[in-house]
Formats: C-alpha cells, sequence, structure tokens
C-alpha cells in the first residue's frame, strides 16, 4: 500500500474532490466523509461530489456536507481527485465526470479486484488498491493510523458503518479476525454500533418493502434450486421511486441451497445494472468480467444497455445455466 506516497502528496496539495461509484453505497460514502473531515482539519478546500446520497447513507455524519453533481461547477486542473471504492473510469457516474474532466491527477482508494485490462484515468499519482480488505472504510481507517490522524467520533461513526455495511454485520466472508479488531478500536473512538446496525438493516423504507414483494413474485430457481434470479422493471423503478436495492441481492443470497443469486434491474428503459452474489467456495467475479462487469469474488456486478428486458432475462439465464452447470 502507498500510504507515505499518499500523506505526501496531501501534504504537497491543497485542493481536494472526493468522489466514489457510481450507484454510491455505504461503504464508498462513509470513506468519502471520513475523509473530507481528514482533509478539512488539514486546512485544506475539499468538495465531496456524488452522483446521489443512497438511503442508507442519510444518518452518516456530514451527509450534509455531500453536493450532487448535478449542483456543481466544473472542476479546474489544479484540483486533485480521490476516488473511493472503485478503480476505473468506467465506475464512475457521468454526471460527476463531466464535472471533474478538467482535472489531471488522481487518488484510488479501494478494496475490488481489479480488472486485468482497467481502464486508466490521467495521471494515477497513488493507487490503493487492497482486495483483500474487508471495505475501502477499513483501508481508509488503516491509513488514518499510518499518518496518526486523530480519529473523531465523526470519523469513526462514518468508518464502522462502512465496515459493518460491507461485511453485512460481519456476515460475508471478507470478515476477518482484524476486522473486529479495527470494529472495536472505532467503538473506543466514539462510534455507536446498535445505531449503525438499525439505520442499516431496521429502517427499511416502504417502496423497498413493496420492491421485494415484486422481487419474490418473479423468482425463479435454476439448476436445481442452486441459482436464484429475479428482476426489476424501469416501471417498477418509477412508480415506486426506488434508489439503491442492493440489500436485495444480498437477500437472494441468504435462501437456502441458493448459491449464486442474480437480481437484475432495468433502473432506466434499455438499461440494466446486475447484481451477482455467491456463498464461498464459489465465485461470480470472472462472470460479471465476461459481461464487462467485475466486483469481489462473492459479490460483483455489471450494466449494460439492452434492446429489450424480457429477451435478456432469457437469455442470461442460459448463461447462468451453462457457467454454473456442475453446480450442486
Amino acid at each position: 500500500m502507498s500510504f507515505e506516497n499518499l500523506l505526501n502528496l496531501i501534504k504537497k496539495r491543497d485542493n481536494f474532490v472526493l468522489i466514489t461509484h457510481l450507484n454510491p453505497d455505504l461503504d464508498g460514502v462513509s470513506s468519502l466523509l471520513a475523509f473530507y473531515f481528514y482533509l478539512k482539519s488539514c486546512g485544506k478546500k475539499v468538495f465531496p461530489l456524488i452522483e446521489q446520497v443512497p438511503r442508507t447513507a442519510e444518518f452518516l455524519p456530514g451527509k450534509d456536507f455531500l453536493v450532487l453533481a448535478e449542483e456543481a461547477l466544473l472542476f479546474s486542473s489544479e484540483w486533485t481527485v480521490i476516488l473511493f471504492d472503485a478503480n476505473s473510469p468506467t465506475r464512475v457516474a457521468e454526471e460527476v465526470k463531466t464535472k471533474i474532466q478538467e482535472c489531471k491527477k488522481f487518488v484510488i482508494i479501494d478494496h475490488h479486484q481489479p480488472e486485468e485490462n482497467r481502464i486508466r484515468f490521467p495521471e494515477e499519482e497513488v493507487i490503493i488498491i487492497e482486495p483483500s480488505a474487508p471495505s475501502t472504510s477499513f483501508i481508509v481507517f488503516k491509513f488514518f493510523k499510518f499518518a496518526e490522524v486523530p480519529i473523531t467520533p465523526e470519523i469513526a461513526e462514518n468508518l464502522l458503518a462502512g465496515i459493518y455495511f460491507d461485511t453485512g454485520g460481519f456476515k460475508y466472508e471478507n470478515t476477518k479476525e482484524e476486522t473486529f479488531l479495527v470494529a472495536g478500536e472505532l467503538c473506543k473512538f466514539g462510534a455507536n454500533p446498535s445505531r449503525i446496525a438499525r439505520e442499516i438493516f431496521e429502517n427499511i423504507p416502504f417502496e423497498e418493502i413493496e420492491a421485494l414483494k415484486r422481487v419474490l413474485n418473479r423468482l425463479e430457481f435454476l439448476n436445481e434450486g442452486t441459482i436464484a434470479i429475479s428482476y426489476l422493471t424501469c416501471e417498477d423503478f418509477e412508480k415506486l421511486g426506488l434508489k439503491g436495492v442492493e440489500y436485495l441481492a444480498n437477500f437472494l443470497r441468504s435462501i437456502k441451497g441458493v448459491k449464486v443469486s442474480a437480481l437484475v434491474k432495468e433502473g432506466e428503459k434499455n438499461m440494466i445494472s446486475v447484481s451477482l452474489r455467491s456463498r464461498a467456495p464459489v465465485e461470480v467475479v470472472d462472470f460479471a468480467r465476461s459481461f464487462g462487469g467485475g466486483g469481489h469474488k462473492y459479490a460483483s456486478g455489471f450494466k449494460m444497455k439492452i434492446n429489450d428486458l424480457r429477451e435478456f432475462l432469457e437469455v442470461f439465464k442460459e448463461h447462468l445455466r451453462s457457467y454454473y452447470a456442475g453446480l450442486k
């Protein structure tokens, strides 16, 4: 990890734009906000730029400092961009990329598996990618410890929220002994674990319950029940006013006997994103890459244009059946 290089860069630069991936999740947003508080304490000019604020992030300290890309001006080349929880321009929302198109210098902090032929930014000065880390917020904490950054309650709450979310409440395969040690430290610094758990997993709005009903009504099992697949249409998103529904993909994986799950979401007409989940040792990252996507071994996805949702679903189900033909 290039912690020393990152620290030296921060000492030299004054202006920073903080961004995360398209359809931001709690780990990306919490990492961004924790770094926002840190850079502000260093006297830096900091702009936390985001495509949209996910429902699960509305309780985070500093959430009101986030600026939507549609409300921001263009940033000049004097600004350094730090990307959290992603490692390629392809994972950044178009609205955000438009605002930083003049920026030349980039920092990447991420824990996803990098693609073999990863598309790069103009000048990637510092690259910190650690796929073995349970979350990007975990990496940010390790950097703060290296740089001897005082961990305030606001920073601690954000970092623990990111770790808790990306480990599924410490249930996923990326949870290791050090994950709990770091979580314990963050509690000592002021993070409130029970509040975080309630806000993430016990605060589901009515429209997402309605979405769950539709997902369950359309649920199909393939390959003798080892694969679960369902979908949401663009009409569902419009009628229900949906934003993030990633937890539904995790829900499908939790069904007994299911080893691979796929949730197809038509967020806009003829544009779908697919969330893939699996149980170890079965992996989904290579399958996602075959469609131009990526992610983690057991949690990946991709996005693509289609002509017709029904046609795509039929073809995609055949891909799933064939690729995971040996599952039992």
